[in-house]
């Protein structure tokens, strides 16, 4: 599965052009049930702001802009060698900068102007990043040495809005026979990063290592799930040599253990979609994500939410090269309540479509639906306050792609814009192999990987990632 899609990945190239669309109409919506209170996207901003410390992780409440006309508001682009293979791993948006790892890189471009905002060389190639995000813009990335072992062995926090390095540390990292790399995950205050036979917690502020866990007989640190809570996954052994997993919460500031689930041995794979509250996704007897398990807050079952043989869909990243173990697709988590997509769907005239299922955590079972509508697929991004925010893309190439927001509580729907993107850019666009990051009301793509391209011979720019915002 892992090089299935390092195969798909591998062939995004983007020559993406964003046209101007004002186009009227939206999906439809089925209630099955009640559920939690939601709100309008646009209220709390400032209440939001206030809650949150600088060094907390960032739970931005979005508003709606005025306009529903969508533009290109930045791209990054680059050239890479003709049919050669360029690891892009990390995008993050800021109120005035979009940034991308590419490579052994940071860049950024100014929203506003377009132009080069900061760039920072790195000794090697990024090998373990986070998608989080404080709330005064700060994230950890790891890096290889300039040695020629090449080890994954330097954790830094970075300025996402000047692109100062903040702190530089070597983690104890060691080659491992399956190429396990780091981990790199954050909570309130603290990076933490995992690497097999041990891991530590480092104070945001000085980058100093405030605790460390030596690895286990019989179980390696398999890494870090953060934002509101630090959960560690341990990958372990039984005493017959069966493959187990323990499902781990940490105190991020001590790195005590606060409770322990042990995962049943009849399941294979093991992601951490949420943190807080605790949700898994498992791979049970099957290759690919079968079922959610939602947890409480002592680590006691709860749910689980089975996925009916593929009818829906989540997506986990399962390459070991990289040590993730939150990378999923499709899904988000709020409310009590998760919220994935359904498998793709031709209606009768042969039009494809999906939808968007909630079900809750406590029961495992469904609350409301939201349609895609037809010539739409659907795909929820992140939670938006008491709203999902959600990305749609057109099946037909003439339905619009828009960026939504949803209400579990009344199962309506409201746009933030509509655009369109030439079929040249289309798999940038793809939830299962790019970034996708809504912030300050504008949506970024951004690639893992590139393959380069020429015409005539020469490289041509490669598209890195691009972000669309209201032109209203």
């Amino acid at each position: 599965m892992a090089e299935e899609r390092r195969s798909r990945r591998v062939r995004v190239w983007v020559c993406a052009v964003l046209v101007l669309v004002a186009v009227a109409g939206a999906g439809g919506w089925f209630l099955i049930a009640g559920s939690p209170d939601g709100g309008d996207p646009g209220v709390g901003n400032k209440a939001a702001a206030v809650q949150q410390a600088p060094d907390d992780i960032r739970e931005t409440v979005e508003k709606r802009p005025r306009g529903t006309a969508g533009h290109l508001v930045a791209s990054i682009q680059d050239r890479v060698e003709p049919n050669q293979n360029r690891e892009t791993p990390g995008t993050w948006a800021r109120d005035k900068v979009l940034v991308k790892g590419n490579n052994d890189a940071l860049e950024a471009v100014d929203i506003n102007s377009g132009d080069e905002a900061w760039r920072h060389d790195l000794t090697g190639s990024i090998c373990a990043w986070t998608k989080q995000v404080t709330v005064d813009g700060r994230t950890a990335i790891a890096f290889k040495d300039k040695g020629k072992d090449g080890a994954c062995n330097q954790l830094a926090l970075f300025d996402l809005d000047s692109g100062k390095k903040l702190w530089q540390v070597v983690i104890p990292w060691k080659h491992s026979p399956l190429g396990h790399f780091p981990n790199v995950a954050m909570t309130r205050g603290v990076v933490s990063s995992a690497w097999a036979r041990g891991s530590a917690g480092y104070d945001m502020k000085s980058g100093k290592r405030i605790w460390e866990r030596k690895g286990l007989a019989q179980c390696r640190e398999g890494g870090f799930a953060g934002g509101k809570a630090l959960l560690l996954r341990l990958d372990c052994t039984t005493s017959d040599y069966e493959p187990t997993t323990k499902i781990v919460k940490i105190d991020p500031r001590s790195g005590k253990e606060k409770w322990r689930y042990d995962v049943a041995e009849s399941i294979g794979l093991v992601f951490i979609a949420s943190s807080e509250p605790p949700v898994l996704a498992v791979a049970a007897g099957e290759d690919s994500i079968s079922d959610l398990i939602s947890l409480d807050e002592r680590g006691k079952y709860r749910a689980t939410v089975r996925l009916d043989g593929g009818h829906y869909k989540v997506e986990c990243e399962g390459n070991i090269t990289y040590g993730a173990v939150d990378d999923c697709s499709d899904i988000a988590v709020g409310g009590d309540q998760v919220f994935i997509t359904s498998g793709e769907d031709i209606d009768g005239s042969g039009h494809l479509t999906n939808r968007i299922v909630s079900f809750d955590l406590g029961t495992g079972k469904p609350v409301v639906m939201f349609e895609a509508g037809r010539d739409q697929m659907i795909h929820p991004v992140r939670m938006s306050g008491g709203q999902l925010l959600a990305f749609k893309n057109g099946t037909d190439n003439y339905a619009p792609f828009s960026l939504v927001s949803l209400d579990p509580r009344t199962g309506k729907e409201k746009v933030f814009f509509y655009f369109t993107v030439l079929n040249e850019a289309v798999s940038l666009t793809y939830t299962k192999f790019s970034d996708v990051v809504v912030e300050n009301g504008r949506i970024f793509f951004g690639s893992n990987m590139v393959r380069g391209e020429a015409i005539k011979g020469k490289p041509v720019p490669e598209w890195l990632a691009f972000g669309v915002g209201s032109a209203g």
